[in-house]
């Protein structure tokens, strides 16, 4: 029995655009953003994807993109799952990533120590915890099915990192572009058919550092 997982990240945030941290902030899609998630609507509508269901991050960057997909598919439902949403930072969100790697070695923290947390915030292991149960929730309900999440690029990577590799440490393997489709398969064993794919948007640029 297949299990197929649609991956989809949120369009673009000028928080993107400027190289900041968002985290748990709620910030909207930007012009360029909206845009994308229309033309990754688009798509998904014309593949004919069987998505019966989307379970979306509730931050809005997410949810107006899943939203967007959702209603080019003859308005699916929407499930909102607290889970999915990005890595919280607490009162380190809004630094630059040059910020977090630099003046607070974030990324050398994490990998020294998960259970570190940034005031405020989570630590590595329990954001990586969250996201895997939340996806191992969602594959146990829709056995045999075929669903969509729609997330952050943190987030998804971790989630990819834990379920391809059994550890949360390779999740630089795993970013994906802004309004990026994916394709996640479980039979039993899950697998990437492909990755982080933004051909339908060639007409409008695919900007996307998370």
């Amino acid at each position: 029995m297949t299990t197929t997982l649609y991956l989809i990240r949120h369009g673009e945030t000028d928080a993107n655009v400027a190289g900041v941290w968002q985290g748990s902030t709620d910030s909207p899609l930007n012009e360029r953003g909206r845009a994308q998630a229309q033309a990754l609507a688009r798509r998904i509508a014309r593949e004919g994807l069987p998505i019966a269901v989307i379970y979306s991050s509730p931050l809005q960057r997410a949810r107006k993109t899943a939203e967007m997909v959702a209603r080019a598919l003859g308005d699916v439902p929407v499930i909102l799952e607290p889970g999915l949403a990005e890595y919280h930072l607490g009162e380190w969100e809004g630094l630059t990533y040059e910020q977090l790697k630099i003046e607070k070695r974030l990324w050398d923290r994490m990998a020294e120590d998960p259970d570190f947390t940034p005031p405020g915030g989570e630590s590595p292991r329990q954001f990586a915890m969250r996201l895997l149960n939340s996806f191992q929730a969602i594959t146990h309900k829709h056995a045999g099915e075929t669903t969509a999440v729609v997330g952050h690029g943190g987030a998804l990577a971790t989630a990819l990192s834990m379920l391809l590799d059994q550890s949360g440490s390779t999740w630089r393997q795993y970013q994906m572009l802004n309004a990026s489709l994916s394709k996640l398969v479980f039979d039993p064993a899950p697998r990437l058919e492909f990755f982080s794919d933004v051909s339908h948007l060639k007409d409008i640029g695919n900007l996307g550092e998370w």
